[in-house]
């Protein structure tokens, strides 16, 4: 057994215990079920108790004398009927256990899975694409939870393969002998090359299916431009291609785990049609009390070889879904960086918030994104920061919404190491509103709430009243309980961006951070955010990055960035009578 199942496993020790018990009682009846055939046809064609058919039919039949009845045959009958009454009561206990397993152990990592992504670092987000993180939690623990159900029922014919094998070479231990090494032998090989098969075709339909994933994201996130400009038959052609590839993967794997169970079968019965001629030919076969032995032997190897072949499928489809196991596997092991904002220091801002000569290096990257930044931001100032895409802008945002640590430096908040504060109570201090507001598929309240359960209703409409939300909601049929589609789509790009805006002030922050707000609206929308954010500006430290002068024009302080440092500092007019690159970004129409 892999190191990934048994991880799984050892989650739920317990029910696997009992699992393993209902597994061997079940088969131990199994054997005792086909045993108990021999008394029946024996009491029915009236032969006489033959020794030669070992310990275990012999026991059997003498068992009819402990039964209160004095028909013989009524007596077989109660006895077999008993004995298969047992197997499907422990079967039901048996699939019990192995369906409450399955689903608790699944349950269990998909919530741990999701768990783990709250707790990702932001890079991680761009280490993995959106796909295969997706597949992990949709369709890898589906086939974990298949993998667990095939490995109990694998288990289970296996035992059932033991115990009537067991029963057999009570019979005849020579004919026995000779089917299990020549069926061995068959068995082994054919199962070794239908296993490759089975495990190259996992792994390849987990990255089709990853490729398959990735399309339909693809297409409904650019859904719009992709209607509009007409160009949807790529990604139909692209998910046909994956679809047929995934069709070929499925019909070869089917194939291949079917061709072990009957050769096999065809091995045994031709083994057993050549072992009944020998015998006729030495004249037993018309022995009536030969019969019943030959009568249980025959259907206890037709069960035998129906326990392999199902045991042979189980085995290949496991295969097959190994390589999802393990993804999971590897998954739940993986490693997150340390955060280094992990203090417990209350969050209290009083006077500034500052970077300390802070330089910071993106992951895998071997150039700077900022370099040697030092900055101080007053409460209660609007400060502006400006320069030409790459400039190190974003940056600065995300260290400060500590997205990521920096690499050198430190940033301050009154004086004192970011990494001394509590990160989400820090982070509740901050208001952010990014260039594209992200809504879900909910009403605007919820919207505005967004996930946030200690916010009322009442909190929602003040902060939507200062971002002019309810200016647009009063004309709507169902005010704030209207829903605004699937990435707020029912709705203009100005009026996600105040809802935005409402939903970072119903934090009750103390800084908020415009991120490119207005750079995407035109210029009736802008002006209304631009409207708001004037409002928010003597009660709220505001930080703006922007390139339009509208936005920037009434700073307290504009920063102007270029290769990752800052090189001009000041408010719009000493900057633009100093004729510096503030000037010829302005000029330039840039900010």
């Amino acid at each position: 057994m892999s190191a990934a199942m048994r991880f799984f496993l050892n989650r739920h020790k317990g029910i696997y215990v009992w699992l393993v018990c209902a597994l061997m009682v079940s088969a131990l009846l199994e054997a005792l079920s086909v045993g108990a055939l021999f008394p029946l046809v024996t009491e029915i064609l009236g032969s006489k108790q033959n020794e030669s058919g070992g310990r275990v039919l012999s026991a059997l039949h003498a068992a009819l004398t402990s039964f209160p009845v004095s028909d013989p045959v009524l007596g077989a009958v109660v006895l077999l009927v008993a004995l298969v009454t047992l197997k499907a009561v422990t079967t039901l206990c048996r699939d019990y256990l192995t369906a409450a397993g399955s689903a608790q152990i699944v349950c269990e990592v998909k919530q741990d899975l999701f768990l783990r992504l709250l707790r990702a670092p932001y890079q991680y987000f761009f280490d993995y694409r959106h796909e295969e993180l997706s597949y992990r939690l949709t369709s890898a623990p589906r086939s974990l939870g298949l993998t667990l159900l095939l490995l109990s029922s694998l288990v289970s014919q296996g035992v059932i393969i033991l115990a009537i094998c067991a029963l057999l070479f009570t019979i005849s231990w020579q004919i026995t002998g000779g089917l299990v090494v020549i069926g061995g032998l068959m068995y082994l090989a054919l199962q070794d090359m239908a296993k490759r098969v089975s495990h190259v075709v996992g792994r390849q339909r987990t990255s089709a299916l990853t490729r398959e994933i990735g399309v339909v994201w693809e297409y409904l996130a650019g859904i719009k431009e992709i209607m509009t400009g007409g160009t949807g038959s790529r990604w139909l052609d692209s998910y046909r291609k994956e679809g047929e590839f995934l069709r070929t993967l499925h019909v070869r794997d089917g194939l291949w785990q079917s061709v072990p169970s009957v050769a096999i079968e065809w091995a045994f019965f031709l083994l057993v049609g050549v072992l009944a001629g020998v015998q006729h030919g030495m004249g037993q076969s018309g022995s009536t009390a030969v019969f019943p032995i030959m009568a249980v032997y025959a259907y206890a190897v037709y069960r035998m070889i129906r326990a392999l072949g199902l045991m042979s499928a189980y085995k290949l489809r496991l295969a097959s879904q190994s390589s999802d196991v393990e993804l999971l596997y590897r998954a739940l092991q993986e490693e997150f960086p340390e955060q280094k904002t992990s203090g417990r220091k209350p969050v209290c801002f009083a006077t500034s918030l500052a970077f300390d000569n802070v330089s910071f290096r993106y992951p895998n990257r071997s150039d700077y994104a900022i370099r040697q930044v030092t900055l101080s931001i007053q409460r209660g100032t609007t400060t502006a920061i400006v320069g030409q895409s790459g400039s190190g802008k974003t940056t600065l945002i995300n260290l400060l919404l500590c997205l990521y640590a920096p690499t050198e430096g430190r940033l301050l908040l009154d004086g004192e190491e970011f990494s001394k504060y509590d990160s989400k109570e820090l982070l509740m201090k901050m208001g952010y509103v990014s260039q594209e507001a992200f809504l879900i598929n909910d009403t605007i309240v919820e919207n505005v709430r967004f996930g946030h359960a200690g916010c009322s209703d009442a909190d929602v409409e003040a902060a939507g009243h200062v971002a002019h939300v309810d200016e647009f909601v009063r004309g709507l049929p169902h005010g704030y309980e209207t829903v605004v589609g699937a990435r707020g789509m029912a709705l203009s790009g100005g009026q996600r961006q105040r809802i935005a805006i409402a939903r970072a002030l119903v934090r009750r922050p103390e800084i908020l951070i415009f991120d490119e707000a207005t750079s995407a609206l035109d210029e009736v929308s802008e002006a209304m955010i631009q409207r708001a954010m004037d409002e928010l500006k003597n009660r709220y430290t505001l930080i703006v990055i922007a390139h339009r002068v509208s936005t920037v024009r009434n700073a307290d302080r504009i920063i102007v960035m270029e290769g990752g440092r800052i090189i001009e500092t000041g408010t719009h007019n000493e900057l633009v009578a100093s004729r510096g690159r503030y000037s010829f970004l302005m000029a330039s129409s840039l900010a």
